[in-house]
């Protein structure tokens, strides 16, 4: 190999190699989602964090299912219900979820619609703070209503 060609390929290798180290790394890179903390708040997260969400409280509301979600990559955090469906003609609204921050109450509410079994909130940033979820449940003439712990 000649000298033009080992000093063009190192030249290439040392170019390519700075280039490399520009770009974000997988310790860097931003979360999954797309969104972190309180630059989540009030968007939805089955499209920005729903890929590594779990569910971190729960509570039944009667036949309905209360959930607190959480996503770790986001650092945020949503209320679900589900299982809450109409069974009555005279049914009113059957469902509602709504995750509240502590610290500063702030809050999404969801209702489920009609014809519908469930909802989930907008998301919440909860980096070092906590939320809970709370939910009713109205199939006439039976109400309930319930909270999940704080997370």
């Amino acid at each position: 190999m000649s000298a033009r060609i080992r000093l063009a390929t190192a030249a290439a290798a040392l170019f390519l190699g700075s280039v490399g180290a520009l770009l974000p790394t997988a310790a860097q890179a931003a979360p999954a989602g797309g969104c972190w903390n309180n630059g989540c708040s009030g968007l939805d997260p089955a499209a920005y964090c729903q890929g590594d969400a779990v569910t971190v409280a729960s509570a039944a509301i009667g036949p309905a299912v209360l959930e607190l979600r959480y996503s770790d990559s986001c650092e945020a955090i949503w209320a679900r219900i589900s299982q809450a469906k109409y069974e009555y003609p005279g049914d009113n609204s059957p469902g509602h979820a709504k995750v509240i921050r502590n610290s500063d109450g702030a809050s999404y509410t969801c209702s489920v619609p009609l014809g519908g079994t469930s909802c989930y909130t907008r998301m919440l940033g909860d980096h070092n703070v906590t939320s809970y979820a709370y939910g009713d449940f109205d199939r006439s003439p039976y109400q309930w209503s319930g909270r999940t712990g704080s997370y």
